[in-house]
């Protein structure tokens, strides 16, 4: 397990002095991006540093940054830095950061700050390994075979497999602005109409401790995933992540257009492949039956 910082190639020498801080005072491994020889490797048990500044909002690599913030994220590995007042991208901007702003003050308490927040997550990662190792143990020693009647997703109780009638479609996971909730929970009931199950967030887990790995393992164990649209859901760091987290575990999306709203660049990245659903565009009493053509051909 080590430390990897990532940065844009004009923030090399802030990278360097963040790793030189970090190799005497954190007992860690620190890896910097690979600059003028491309992309540096991310193991999948580096805690990440990211760097972020005005450099990266104008790199030609800000896509594969973003993606480097958003799998660390997932993961519980993502240490957050902002270097100067530059925005944040959207799917980002909610997220705890350390604010590294100040150069003066970055050998005397920032980098003693970050270093220490990398630490507490490579200790969190440790404990969460063994602990499901610990599972694993345990399993192996008191399985006796049986199954589960069902299983929680969200609000909804989802039969399990286990039915004797028949195998349920798996659920499909709802990611909407919740600005957009009154016309989310009408295309909701159309697609219950239209025999499927939902994972919804109408409980604010967004909000709670510990909702992003909720969220992780809703999107991981869903059938696919409903992306409410709009121009809200667009500016939303919700929506942003758990569109990422569809794609990451392959999960098929539907695009519904709740109004006529312009994908920004990243989100249409994601939409580039999949057909959308532009709901708006039809009579009310053409939604039931477009709700339900495009759940068939969307996810059995």
């Amino acid at each position: 397990m080590r430390i990897f910082i990532a940065h844009a190639d004009a923030d090399q020498a802030v990278a360097d002095e963040l790793k030189g801080y970090i190799l005497p005072n954190g007992g860690v491994f620190a890896q910097t991006e690979t600059g003028a020889r491309g992309f540096g490797y991310v193991q999948p048990s580096d805690v990440v540093i990211v760097l972020w500044s005005q450099a990266c909002v104008f790199s030609p690599y800000r896509m594969q940054l973003e993606k480097r913030m958003l799998d660390a994220w997932a993961d519980e590995r993502l240490v957050l830095v902002r270097l100067d007042h530059s925005f944040l991208p959207v799917g980002m901007r909610d997220l705890p950061v350390i604010d590294a702003s100040f150069e003066t003050t970055r050998q005397i308490t920032t980098w003693r700050d970050v270093t220490r927040a990398a630490k507490e997550r490579m200790n969190a990662l440790m404990v969460a390994h063994q602990a499901r190792l610990d599972e694993v143990s345990d399993d192996e020693g008191t399985s006796d075979g049986s199954g589960q009647e069902g299983f929680e997703l969200g609000l909804q109780t989802v039969p399990s497999a286990n039915d004797p009638d028949k195998d349920p479609p798996e659920a499909l996971f709802v990611s909407y602005a919740h600005a957009d909730d009154f016309k989310v929970g009408a295309i909701v009931g159309l697609v219950e109409n239209a025999g499927r199950a939902v994972w919804i967030d109408r409980g604010g887990i967004r909000a709670g401790h510990g909702w992003a790995g909720e969220i992780v393992r809703a999107i991981k164990s869903a059938g696919g995933a409903l992306i409410m649209c709009s121009a809200r859901a667009f500016e939303s760091d919700h929506v942003k992540r758990e569109i990422y987290l569809a794609d990451r575990y392959k999960k098929p999306m539907l695009p519904v257009f709740l109004e006529e709203a312009v994908p920004p660049e990243d989100f249409e990245y994601f939409f580039a492949a999949v057909q959308w659903l532009e709901l708006f565009r039809l009579p009310g009493d053409q939604h039931e039956s477009a709700v339900a053509r495009a759940l068939e051909s969307f996810a059995s």
